[in-house]
């Protein structure tokens, strides 16, 4: 019996390809796959609240100016959860 299915082509434009991503059909492999998924973003979220706590104190004591707490930012890519609204804009 298969669980997942393999990657199809869904539309072929040009010389590109767009691809859908395999799918799984087991629903407990899935709610695992899944359970996995959000551990590993749970873990992302703390590693972001450390770095972004890390960067606020250096800011506030002086060690880091705001081009520099920018330029961290970007590196990280998290400018646009800093700054939503200058993201948006065109």
């Amino acid at each position: 019996m298969m669980h997942v299915k393999p990657a199809q082509v869904a539309q072929v434009t040009g010389n590109l390809s767009e691809t859908r991503p395999l799918a799984v059909t087991d629903p407990k492999i899935r709610k695992m796959l899944q359970l996995a998924g959000l551990r590993f973003m749970c873990s992302r979220a703390r590693w972001l609240e450390s770095e972004a706590t890390k960067l606020g104190i250096a800011l506030k004591a002086g060690n880091m100016t705001c081009d520099d707490v920018d330029d961290k930012l970007e590196e990280m890519g998290a400018l646009d959860l800093v700054y939503p609204e200058l993201m948006g804009a065109e």
